[in-house]
């Protein structure tokens, strides 16, 4: 059966200044009806509902044809509103690939954001491979700091998607815009061998053609020191 494309919500009520989502109010749809067993929700701020933990469940129970349904929520969530019990509510009702951004710049603050925004998730009973992360690029938060926030991801095994900021969204080239060109393209580079690490656990059969220790750190105690990061075009 095909994947149904649907959403539950239209905005979001963050109101980033990058987003053009989020310049929308938002407002929620009542649960449309469900007609395929893999449904794809395009919601930019799903867990934002008011009764979203109901809502979670009451799209677990549903079944098409006896079978139970997949979701996979592809503008990701937002860690602000995530709790262990909507964490675990995701996983239960069979939500999968989960993604979420680090938008902001990498500050101590966002760090252990996104930090226990993985452990509530894990603690859920999703895997790393389970999980992606959106990094914003091309926008006010530099590069190195990126950079920062990509290692950070590596040492965490995630998956990273490098999301490149353009004013117009509908031009699918992508300018300069509060990078350089040269920045754009080392990011891009760097977000690869950096999935290329995760994806096959250690080796990188573009750059070292040999395995390397695949790093875990066990806690956050590594703030500010093991990742600090300075190769980078421009001293930025």
């Amino acid at each position: 059966m095909q994947k149904q494309i649907t959403k539950t919500s239209e905005g979001c009520p963050y109101g980033c200044s990058f987003c053009f989502n989020g310049k929308n109010k938002f407002k929620e749809y009542h649960i449309p009806e469900i007609k395929s067993n893999n449904v794809i929700l395009h919601d930019d701020a799903f867990l934002s509902r008011k009764d979203i933990l109901e809502d979670i469940k009451a799209l677990g129970n549903i079944k098409i044809d006896g079978k139970v349904v997949y979701y996979e929520l592809t503008q990701g969530i937002n860690l602000h509103d995530l709790t262990l019990d909507i964490a675990k509510a995701l996983k239960q009702a069979r939500f999968k690939n989960i993604r979420f951004a680090w938008d902001d710049s990498y500050t101590k603050k966002s760090f252990y954001r996104v930090y226990d925004g993985i452990r509530l998730l894990e603690k859920a009973g999703y895997k790393r491979e389970d999980m992606m992360c959106f990094i914003l690029s091309n926008y006010y938060v530099s590069l190195r700091e990126c950079m920062l926030k990509a290692k950070s991801m590596l040492y965490e095994h995630i998956i990273v998607c490098n999301c490149r900021y353009r004013k117009n969204l509908y031009n699918p080239k992508i300018y300069p815009e509060h990078w350089t060109m040269n920045e754009i393209e080392y990011f891009k580079q760097e977000c690869r061998i950096n999935n290329q690490f995760v994806m096959r656990k250690g080796y990188d059969p573009e750059i070292t053609k040999r395995l390397v220790r695949a790093v875990t750190l066990p806690s956050a105690t590594h703030w500010g020191t093991e990742l600090s990061y300075n190769s980078t075009p421009n001293g930025r």
